[in-house]
Formats: structure tokens, C-alpha cells, sequence
């Protein structure tokens, strides 16, 4: 059950509201990911060119959705909410949640990779 749970990458935090997708382009992360993993996301990363990227299908009332498209979003779905209750897990420790106001470089990364240590000290 917990390793399926498990945080797999923490990036470099940033100042502000910066989309996900941006800062992922900015650092090219997603060159250094096997072209044979499966990667799920949201809508927000259609314009990524990755052979295992798996995003959900959209229907609309003149196009419904079949089994298969609906299976598929399903599947989706539960990955995620495994994905969101690792950072809630994180978040539980205030020191991410909250807003960090130190000058200190890097603390806030800190703080991060502690949490996730701590989350996965938790999950054995």
C-alpha cells in the first residue's frame, strides 16, 4: 500500500503563483524522464510531447464518451487522488502548508524534503 504512495520528486520551490507546467518546461524535466513510463496528468500539459503521457478525455454532447474513454478517466482519476493524498500527507506538517516567510535561502526546500521524509516515515 505505501509504496504506491511514496514521493517520487520534489522540485526547487518558487516565489509566487507560477503554473506547474511553466516550471517544468523552464527546467526540462520532462527530458530526463524514460520515454517508457507512464506519466498522467491534467489538461494543463496537453502541449508536452511524451510517448507515455496519459491525459483524460473530454466529451461533449455531441460527442459522449464510449466505455472505454469513460474506463480510461477513471483509471486517471484514481491515480490522482493517490497523488493528492501524498501532498495532503505532506501538508499535514504545517511547515509546508503554511506561508513560509524566512529570507534563508533554500529553507523552504528543506522544509519541503522533510515533510516527505516524514510522510514517509509515516506510510512504513
Amino acid at each position: 500500500m505505501g509504496r504506491n504512495r511514496r514521493i517520487g520528486y520534489l522540485s526547487p520551490s518558487q516565489r509566487g503563483a507560477r503554473h506547474d507546467k511553466r516550471l517544468c518546461d523552464q527546467r526540462q524535466i520532462i527530458s530526463y524522464i524514460p520515454p517508457k513510463v507512464l506519466l498522467l496528468g491534467d489538461s494543463a500539459f496537453q502541449g508536452w510531447c511524451h510517448p507515455g503521457l496519459g491525459l483524460p478525455v473530454k466529451g461533449s454532447k455531441k460527442h459522449p464518451l464510449t466505455d472505454e474513454q469513460r474506463q480510461w478517466n477513471t483509471l486517471l482519476a484514481s491515480q490522482r487522488v493517490v497523488v493528492e493524498h501524498c501532498i495532503g500527507g505532506m501538508k499535514r506538517y504545517n511547515a509546508v502548508a503554511g506561508v513560509y516567510r524566512n529570507r534563508r535561502p533554500k529553507t523552504d526546500d528543506r522544509f519541503h524534503l522533510l515533510a516527505a521524509g516524514l510522510w514517509h516515515f509515516a506510510l512504513n
